[in-house]
């Protein structure tokens, strides 16, 4: 049974159905499978200190995977390069 209370504006549906839409696109394995070997080299040392694959963006420049920790991010580019203060944008 529905309340009142319990409707969405089509605002918040469609934000919703995006947020799903992205959090089911790909799961960790996934995203790790489309990783360059420089990059998991990357990744897997950034693991040690708390690190997890969060997505990869495809750039300019060539497939970047960035990794976070709590609010913390890094990202590795497709040679491997490790930087700790990358210039994301992140969407809503």
């Amino acid at each position: 049974m529905e309340t009142e209370s319990m409707k969405l504006t089509k605002d918040e549906l469609r934000q919703l159905e995006e947020f799903e839409r992205r959090r089911i696109a790909l799961n960790q394995s996934e995203w790790w499978d489309r990783l360059s070997m420089d990059q998991k080299f990357g990744v897997y040392q950034l693991q040690k200190f708390g690190f997890d694959l969060a997505f990869i963006r495809n750039t300019e420049d060539g497939p970047l995977a960035v990794v976070r920790r709590g609010s913390e991010f890094a990202s590795v580019n497709h040679e491997g390069d490790v930087d700790l203060s990358p210039d994301i944008v992140l969407r809503d």
